[in-house]
């Protein structure tokens, strides 16, 4: 039970509300001269409700008393704001910030005692010891887990731990201090108002938590660090049970003001704003370590003068285990995580105690994961989808998430829950509408690609395309569009496409043809055609139908639950484009990615297949194919559902039978198989096959 009342409010507070919580508090002043107000779940506050706070506000002063409001949203902390009221009412974070700054106001459990000719006074915030805690291993930690903490690490900008400048380190609730090994790199700070924000590089740290045990204080002296030092060393004595000490140490002089993690390092400040010893702590750092203010980071100096010196004492009375109440992040399946993406993990699932997280693909230039969580009771939370990637990526996701997918896609689209970054990199957690259950669970199209007959496929395809993506590809217009340059892999994921196609087949670009295998028969080289044709063309409009387009639609991006409920992820390159490009990219998965090439006699039959397959003149003819292999049940599904994607494009455009725009599209997505580490090499020469072939009929179409 808190000594001092903590009064919540959820919802707004305006007129309808404010007479009710009025109400509420009045009881509360006949016994309490000290309230805290929390407002976390409070959205709006009207005029009606910022007289309420104001009143209280003064109702306590008169009496010498003192409420603090916290955890405001930051639509609320606006509207105080534009009063002014920001600098006149007392605001926290958090409660428990809260909690510290009046038990520190009103505790009057003070110990005196001299070193040598000088006298200090030991003031102890009641009941507020918090544990130590111990990291030894190579981890990304935020400044909100480390809390006060001294350590060895380094400034965590970068992914690669071979560029960071490691070194002592010491944060407080707000900042970082940095004095690197290497004395050729000058010391360095980080400042931010969210703490979380402020990564780190640990190898070894201690940590104090977020409370200081009490103040320790002179009376009006003037001594060195030294002396301070030692009153410390004294101060802890008189604490029993104390595990190990830690002081975040004020320098009053007027000329060189200093506030010193001791042990640890020194931040030389240009002035001291509030320097008085009964402010929240957290609440005077974030006033005076901040960029404009900080001069330099400097190691301790034992010699320093001192004029009136303070100190905030941090005095664990026990060793915590450093699991206890953190984020458990268990992986199944999948090799270990990078340091970052476990930092972003416990920035997204904060609201979590437990979280299993299981891989569901590894794209090509991102990670897709799918995450189980509990809270604190056990209890399971919902299922989400957690995807990282680049920065770049993961921001134009959650933005086209947000354009392109929630306002057509109902209840089959994902919702982005948040974002995170830490420098280039970033994290985004996906919530499905409609998913629930204890026994939910994801699986992706590709498992019953694989195991499912072509039969049971087309109906559930038919629903993907037909119906659920129907606001997508059932509403294309015309526009005009740029094939050759909307559709060319080297601007986009695959620059290196020649230089890979060089290495693996010793073939040259300047080439315009090549032969098929034990044949003297030729097709074109799909390398000279987009090296040449796609750069000649790249600025010829086409008047043709444009939609909203996934981008990147494989069978890795279309989840499904026990229900065979389907659900849409990785919009990050979802915008308007040629109508049939999704259709397109799938059928370059089926035929290309999807070939069962176990020897050359397979790679033989399925050549004369995809010869035969690829004859067709408009987008509603279906070829007469040819396969003599021994995968012929496959090769049939395949060939079954390529056709389907045809369909839907014809579809999609209205019927206008044009086959050249699908084919410039199936390039972007069949040449770039050449550079996928997870195909064999049998597969990378049946792209350049199938690629060549598909470039004749685009020179048919000329």
């Amino acid at each position: 039970m808190n000594k001092f009342p903590i009064i919540k409010f959820a919802g707004r507070l305006d007129a309808l509300s404010s007479q009710n919580f009025e109400a509420e508090l009045e009881p509360w002043f006949e016994n309490n001269k000290y309230i805290i107000i929390d407002l976390e779940e409070c959205n709006y506050l009207s005029s009606t409700g910022i007289r309420i706070l104001l009143k209280t506000h003064k109702k306590l002063v008169a009496i010498q008393g003192k409420v603090i409001i916290t955890n405001l949203l930051p639509e609320v902390y606006q509207v105080l704001e534009m009063a002014g009221l920001h600098k006149i009412l007392n605001l926290a974070h958090t409660p428990e910030v809260a909690l510290e700054e009046l038990e520190l106001m009103t505790c009057n459990q003070l110990i005196s005692f001299k070193i040598g000719n000088h006298e200090f006074r030991y003031q102890q915030i009641c009941n507020r010891v918090g544990p130590l805690k111990r990291w030894k291993t190579l981890e990304m930690v935020g400044c909100n887990e480390l809390g006060f903490s001294v350590g060895y690490g380094a400034s965590a900008e970068s992914e690669n731990t071979d560029d960071l400048q490691f070194g002592l380190f010491a944060t407080t609730s707000s900042c970082a201090g940095f004095i690197p090994d290497n004395k050729n790199v000058p010391p360095d700070f980080r400042v931010s108002p969210d703490p979380s924000n402020i990564a780190i590089m640990t190898r070894n740290a201690i940590s104090f938590g977020q409370l200081p045990s009490g103040v320790l204080s002179v009376i009006g002296e003037r001594m060195t660090m030294r002396d301070f030092i030692s009153a410390l060393g004294e101060a802890m004595l008189l604490i029993p049970n104390a595990k190990d000490k830690l002081m975040v140490l004020v320098n009053r002089n007027s000329d060189s003001p200093s506030i010193s993690i001791v042990p640890g390092l020194t931040f030389k400040i240009e002035r001291l704003r509030k320097a008085d010893n009964i402010s929240s702590i957290s609440k005077f750092l974030s006033n005076n370590l901040t960029i404009g203010n900080i001069i330099s980071v400097d190691s301790v100096s034992e010699s320093e003068q001192l004029d009136d010196p303070f100190a905030w004492l941090f005095l664990p009375d026990r060793i915590e285990d450093l699991n206890t109440g953190r984020l458990n992040i268990e992986i199944k399946g999948a090799p270990a995580l990078e340091p970052y993406q476990y930092f972003l993990i416990r920035k997204l699932y904060s609201d979590a105690a437990n979280v299993i997280i299981e891989p569901l693909h590894g794209g090509y230039s991102a990670q897709t994961y799918q995450v189980t969580s509990y809270d604190r009771d056990g209890r399971k939370m919902r299922p989400t989808v957690l995807k990282t990637a680049n920065r770049s990526m993961i921001d134009r996701e959650s933005q086209r998430c947000q354009q392109y997918a929630l306002p057509y896609i109902f209840n089959n689209s994902a919702a982005v829950l948040g974002t995170k970054f830490h420098g280039d990199r970033g994290a985004l957690v996906y919530n499905f509408v409609g998913i629930g259950g204890e026994s939910s669970r994801l699986i992706w199209l590709t498992h019953l690609y694989q195991r499912e007959s072509v039969e049971a496929l087309i109906p559930l395809f038919d629903k993907i395309f037909l119906k659920i993506l129907k606001p997508w590809y059932g509403q294309a217009v015309k526009a005009t569009i740029f094939p050759f340059r909307d559709h060319d892999p080297t601007l986009t994921f695959f620059p290196q496409i020649f230089q890979v196609a060089s290495d693996l087949f010793s073939l040259s670009t300047d080439n315009k043809y090549i032969h098929f295998p034990n044949s003297s028969d030729k097709t074109i080289n799909p390398y000279w055609f987009l090296k040449n044709e796609f750069s000649n063309r790249r600025e010829h409009g086409v008047l043709y139908y444009e939609s909203i387009c996934h981008g990147d639609l494989n069978m890795q991006n279309i989840l499904l639950d026990e229900s065979l409920n389907v659900y849409l992820i990785d919009f990050s390159e979802t915008k308007p484009r040629s109508a049939v490009s999704d259709f397109a990219r799938l059928e370059a998965i089926f035929i290309g990615d999807n070939a069962p090439l176990e020897s050359e006699e397979d790679m033989e039959t399925y050549l004369e297949f995809v010869r035969s397959f690829y004859t067709s003149d408009s987008l509603n003819e279906i070829p007469t194919y040819i396969y003599r292999g021994a995968h012929r049940e496959q090769v049939e599904k395949q060939a079954l559902l390529c056709l389907r994607m045809r369909y839907y494009a014809f579809e999609s455009v209205h019927r206008e039978p044009d086959i050249s725009l699908y084919y410039i599209a199936l390039l972007e997505w069949m040449l770039p198989i050449v550079c996928y580490s997870s195909l064999s090499q049998k597969h990378k020469r049946l792209s350049m096959y199938i690629c060549g072939l598909i470039c004749e009929k685009i020179e048919d179409f000329k």
